[in-house]
């Protein structure tokens, strides 16, 4: 909690009025905290604090237990892009000149890229956990990594594998740089702003670029996927009754529980 006098006050806290001190206030605070913007650099999400897991495809095969080893985090990722839009149509009736609408289905996509490095590339960490699940029922050229191998056999690189028939999922967890709050912590770990999981994924596309003035390569790839589930993750390792373990069934309806 901030000391009351180095902050502003802001219009969500002296509510509504005309006369609102546009000089001398903030428009809003942040939830569960009277503090102004000076609080930002603390309440607010970044990048340094993101993260992205590929996992099974459906959220429910995460059970108690085997999160560590269903839940693979995607490291040297850059600029990711998620998308989630639908068709909207304008109707009208004869007899009126008011208009109304209806909605076709929604199309969530995803999109980012990966520095190649001595490590699992872009396509075989996403796959790599329903790659292993469903590898017994795969012939074996499916199993077999496709195109140019690393020394440790962790570069994938033919989209036309029968792997990536495989569905899998991700985990995005979004969190601040301060304000920390996980019970248990020892030096300032943020606090969970959301934590979602993106089911039923596939990889529409993948490609790469290697420029003589550019100092890295990365790769690229472009994902569908069927819907966004909200997590709620367990008191466990949060604080009891704490913002980050709330989410609001409005958004999303109701969430899923993250195993204990």
């Amino acid at each position: 909690m901030a000391f009351p006098t180095d902050t502003l006050t802001t219009v969500e806290q002296t509510g509504y009025s005309v006369l609102w001190d546009w000089k001398n206030e903030y428009v809003s605070d942040f939830a569960a905290a009277q503090d102004g913007y000076e609080r930002f650099a603390q309440y607010s999400a970044t990048p340094d604090s993101t993260i992205m897991y590929a996992g099974p495809a459906r959220f429910t095969a995460i059970t108690s237990g085997n999160e560590s080893t269903v839940l693979v985090p995607i490291g040297l990722a850059d600029g990711i892009t998620m998308n989630d839009s639908t068709q909207l149509t304008r109707l009208f009736e004869i007899g009126s000149n008011r208009s109304f609408f209806t909605r076709g289905k929604n199309q969530p996509t995803l999109a980012f890229q990966k520095l190649l490095a001595s490590q699992q590339n872009i396509l075989y960490a996403l796959e790599r956990v329903s790659l292993g699940a469903f590898s017994p029922i795969l012939d074996s050229r499916g199993e077999t990594l496709p195109g140019a191998n690393a020394p440790m056999g962790d570069i994938m690189m033919n989209l036309n594998s029968e792997a990536f028939g495989i569905p899998f999922g991700l985990l995005l967890i979004f969190k601040t740089r301060g304000n920390n709050n996980i019970a248990g912590a020892t030096e300032p770990t943020g606090s969970v702003l959301a934590a979602v999981y993106l089911e039923y994924a596939m990889i529409e596309s993948w490609s790469t670029s290697v420029q003589t003035d550019v100092v890295t390569i990365a790769e690229g790839v472009s994902i569908q996927f069927d819907r966004v589930v909200p997590v709620a993750l367990p008191a466990a390792n949060f604080t009891p009754g704490a913002q980050e373990t709330t989410i609001n069934p409005n958004s999303y309806g109701t969430p899923y529980n993250f195993p204990n």
